[in-house]
Formats: structure tokens, sequence, C-alpha cells
């Protein structure tokens, strides 16, 4: 008789929690290979091919032979495109030696909490909140401490106030946010800002669906309000959303030279360079590539209104318009308690019905546990409105069969 060898895992390891976005994504496919047709409407994943520039760039750098080894930090072209991409759209202003380029923006964020996160010290993460935050911060050996937004769902400096203390060493701000679609306003931003400021605290400013706003709504960076946050705070932007670039896997981190240098270490022991090709692209899209963001953009706005006007009309149902993004993140609250006749499942939370959903109307949504609102559930609109529509009528169909 053999016993089976204990694994010796690290806290840090055996008490991660896998990405909920993914695991979803992966059960769609799963099911898809089986042949169901599922409507899918889980993925942060834009339905648009990337700019052609972009692609062509791809061709001829592989052509070219130019999928080698770059510095670990990325191609010189590259963050120079990058940081005068971060001034134009984002109106902040960095050199070339101060952005990173990433093995896209998750990895970006992640060796950003490395340069700061220890035992012993802690990182505000306000929620709801983007799922793979608080695992982020673990990883990086700190403890994330969430802090409810208000009904707005924005951050205020009250409960960030009541949630710091003497370990507090930095704060994840997301705007536009993933899962809600909120724009942070410019005075909630500057309020924000200053106090952090005052309490040296450095700020991660997630900005990767900054170019996708709707309406009215316009995106500000918080380093841009307050200068002196900017020396000592890390900025977060990408390719994958408003470029429709996800498989490429690329990211900026923007920070102080000192710092920059610092996570750009950290990218030489973890991972190396970022993919040649897809840098060569990526140098493409953002020179030549701005007019086909701008039609995707114009689409989604498109599409969220479709959204988000027909979960309006259903009873009972509530949900806020998006301002950015590509997410509505209704509320189902008066619908828990109720039971679906066909699989006989209590709707208890977000998630019950998002499982009930994917079972009897293939329909894949994600439950909002994961964000930090088990009431709710996240309906991402980068799909097509024929998808959406489709969804749209099978949803409300199960809502009105609960009982």
């Amino acid at each position: 008789m053999t016993t089976q060898p204990t694994l010796r895992l690290s806290s840090r390891v055996a008490a991660l929690q896998p990405s909920a976005t993914l695991a979803m994504i992966q059960r769609v496919r799963g099911l898809q290979n089986e042949g169901i047709p599922v409507l899918d409407l889980t993925a942060g994943e834009p339905d648009f091919p990337p700019p052609t520039a972009a692609e062509e760039a791809g061709i001829q750098a592989i052509q070219e032979g130019k999928g080698r080894y770059t510095p670990a930090a990325g191609l010189m072209e590259l963050r120079k495109a990058a940081a005068d991409h971060i001034e134009k759209d984002f109106g902040l202003s960095y050199r070339p030696q101060e952005v990173v380029i990433t093995h896209g923006a998750k990895i970006g964020i992640a060796q950003a909490l490395m340069a700061f996160g220890e035992v012993g010290r802690n990182v505000l993460v306000p929620y709801p909140c983007w799922t793979s935050y608080p695992e982020m911060v673990r990883l990086a050996e700190a403890e994330p401490v969430m802090v409810r937004c208000d009904s707005q769902q924005l951050p205020t400096v009250d409960e960030l106030e009541k949630s710091r203390d003497e370990n507090t060493v930095a704060l994840l701000l997301n705007t536009p946010c993933n899962p809600t679609g909120v724009v942070f306003p410019e005075d909630r931003l500057r309020e924000i800002g200053q106090w952090a400021l005052d309490h040296k605290i450095i700020v991660i400013s997630d900005e990767i669906y900054g170019t996708l706003v709707y309406g009215d709504a316009e995106h500000i960076s918080p380093l841009s309000l307050i200068p002196e946050l900017k020396e000592t705070s890390v900025w977060i932007g990408g390719m994958s959303k408003a470029y429709a670039m996800t498989g490429w896997r690329i990211g900026f981190v923007a920070a102080a030279e000192p710092l920059a240098k610092k996570i750009g270490a950290v990218q030489s022991q973890l991972a190396g360079s970022p993919c040649a090709i897809s840098q060569w692209a990526s140098l493409a899209a953002l020179q030549q590539g701005d007019e086909a963001r701008e039609t995707m953009r114009a689409s989604f706005e498109i599409r969220r209104e479709l959204l988000v006007q027909e979960l309006n009309q259903i009873p009972g149902l509530s949900c806020t318009m998006p301002q950015g993004a590509f997410y509505a993140f209704p509320n189902i609250q008066s619908y828990l308690g109720k039971t679906d006749p066909d699989s006989g499942r209590k709707v208890q939370t977000g998630d019950d019905l998002v499982e009930i959903l994917l079972e009897q109307d293939h329909i894949a949504l994600i439950g909002g546990a994961a964000f930090g609102d088990p009431n709710s559930v996240r309906i991402s609109f980068a799909a097509s409105a024929d998808v959406l529509t489709e969804a749209l009528k099978r949803f409300r169909m199960r809502l009105s069969k609960l009982q």
C-alpha cells in the first residue's frame, strides 16, 4: 500500500481562489464544444477584431523574424508610443523610461502590488470590484481590506478613512469600473486623491477601460488631478479592451522612473520580455488604430442602451446605465427567495440565478458574489445586438416563471 505524497503548498497558494469569470468562461466553452449553443454574456472581451494595422504589423513582424527577446521592460518604440497614448488620452505626462510594457494589464497590476505588498501591509479595495483584485493583493502577501461603495457605486473618503490604519500602503482604484460601468466624477476623484496624498497612500489606478466611455461621461485619471500623487503612484492601461487585443496580452504600467525600474526588475525575473510580435502589433494599433477603436466604442454605446432599457422594463429589476466599460450590473434582489419551477432551485443569490439561466436557458452571465455583491449579476454587452436581444428575451421569460 502506497501513500500519496503531501503537497507542501505555500499559504498564499493554498488559499488562492480561481478567477470566477474565467471559470464560467471555461464552462461555457465546454458546453459549446458539446454542441450546445450558449448565448455568452460573460467575458470582458470585445467581439470585434483588432485594428487591421495591428494584425498586418504582427504578420510582418513574423515574416521579418522579429519574434525574439526584447528588453524586459519592452521595446523602446512601444514605450514611447504608450507614453504618447497616455498623455493624449489620459492627460498624464510620462517619459518612455517611466513606462513598462507588461504581459497584459493584469500582470501589470500584480507586479505593482508586489512592489509594495508584504506581510503586515494592507491594500484598500473598494467594491463591487473586479474579482482578481483581492487575490492579487494576497499573492503579494498583503491583506486586501474591502471598502463598500456608496449607493452610486462610488468609494467615499469617509469609508476609506474608516478602513485605513497605520499598515495601509495602497489603494486600488478602477474607473471606469468593472463590473458596474461607473465612471468616477472629478470631484470624487480629487477628494480621494488628496486624501491618499495626505496619508501617504499609493494609488494603483486601473484605467484599462478609460477610452470606453459613453454619453456625457468623461474619464479623468485621479493621477492627473493631484500631480504630486503621480510621483508615488502607478497608472495601469493596455491594449485588450479598447483595441480588442485580448489574446495579444500587452499592458502598460506607468510610474515615476525609480518605481518603474523596480517594477521592470520584477518583470525581468518573473517572465522577461512580453511577446515581441504582440509588441510590434500594439505599436501599429496605437499609431493607426484610433478609428477602429472609435467604431467599436460607438457600437458598445448603442448596445448598452438596448441592454439597460430592456432590463429596466423587467418588473422588479433595476439597473443603472453604465457610463463606461462594457458591463451592466443589475440588482435582482426582488427575485431572491423565489423558486424556479423547471429546475426546482431556489434563487438565494445572483449566482443561483446564473446557474439556472445557464442550465435551463443556455444564457451565460457572471454572478455578483465574485465582485462583492451577491444580489446582482454582471452582463457583458461586448456581444452582438442579436445575441443581446435573444438573451434578454430568455432572461425576461425565466424571471417571469419564478414563483
